[in-house]
Order: structure tokens, then C-alpha cells, then sequence
């Protein structure tokens, strides 16, 4: 189980290869502000890829969860301490509540996550690790890379790394 932010899921969703956090990760959890996010918002302008986000939920493997009162908290404080969006601290709140790993592109998310505690991997670890699953081979892997790129800025330097880990499984 994990805990997914609005980034990943849109950008997933925009790629064709949401499909990837069910085979990965089984149920994946998301608050209701990243629904709002990721899904209410993205039929208002409809937005490429919302229908597969629509899909995942009716199928119960993407879920929407209420949070605990604790976890509200922290959502709370993580919003009134910090420059995050709403979204992104109930991700933050859920993963680290739940025990769950959190997967956010953003940085600022990605240090605050980690100052709670929290586990966390972005959209490119997300492609790393169903190739290291083998849910995608080295090809499919450097064609996500390159059009994760085309929607979502990655350092070259990343790229690089995860395209590096990936040959060095292969071998």
C-alpha cells in the first residue's frame, strides 16, 4: 500500500501507465484534497488521462480515505509551517500516519516527508522500481523516462542515474 500525491497520479495517468501503481503497489490511497486535485479539477478541464484515475477508483484498487484526527493534525501543521499546498501535506499526513510510503514529485514535499518520518519515492523511482519488478523492460523504461520529461522536469542528472541502476540490473 501506498499513499500517492495529485502529481504522479495526473502525470501517471497522462503517460498511459497508471496501471503500473496497481501491479507495483496493489492499493493505493489518496486524501480527498488530491482527489479534488487530481481528479475533480482534471474533468472540469478535461484533462488527458482523468478517465484512467476515474478507472482506478471504480475498480477500489485507488482509494479515497478520510483522515484520522491525527492525521488532520499534522496536515494542519505541515500547511501553517511550510510553503506545501493542501494536497500535498494530507499525502504527507496519510503516508506518515498510515505507515506508508508517499509518492510526491515535489521537492519541498519530499524533504518535509522525510523530516516526519515518512518513506517516500517519485514518479521516475516509480518507473525504477517496475523495471527492477519487471513490469517494464529497459526500452519501455528509457520511453517512459524520456516522456516523463516531457511533462514533468527531471534533473538530466536523475535520468541518468535511474537509466544507470536499470542497465547495471540488466547486466
Amino acid at each position: 500500500m501506498v499513499v500517492a500525491d495529485a502529481s504522479p497520479l495526473i502525470v501517471l495517468a497522462k503517460l498511459r501507465r497508471l496501471w503500473l501503481l496497481r501491479d507495483l503497489y496493489d492499493a493505493v490511497l489518496m486524501g480527498p484534497v488530491v482527489k479534488a486535485e487530481a481528479v475533480d479539477a482534471g474533468k472540469a478541464i478535461r484533462a488527458v488521462g482523468v478517465e484512467q484515475i476515474e478507472a482506478a477508483l471504480e475498480d477500489g484498487w485507488l482509494q479515497v480515505v478520510d483522515l484520522s484526527e491525527e492525521e488532520q493534525s499534522l496536515q494542519a501543521r505541515l500547511t501553517r509551517l511550510s510553503r506545501l499546498g493542501r494536497g500535498e501535506a494530507e499525502a504527507i499526513a496519510l503516508a506518515s500516519g498510515r505507515g506508508a510510503r508517499l509518492i510526491a514529485d515535489d521537492l519541498e514535499a519530499r524533504h518535509v516527508a522525510e523530516t516526519v518520518g515518512a518513506d517516500y519515492v517519485g514518479t521516475a523511482g516509480v518507473l525504477l522500481d517496475a523495471h527492477m519488478r519487471r513490469r517494464l523492460t529497459f526500452g519501455e523504461l528509457e520511453a517512459a523516462m524520456s516522456d516523463l520529461c516531457e511533462v514533468l522536469w527531471l534533473s538530466p542528472a536523475v535520468v541518468a542515474e535511474i537509466l544507470r541502476v536499470a542497465r547495471e540490473t540488466d547486466s
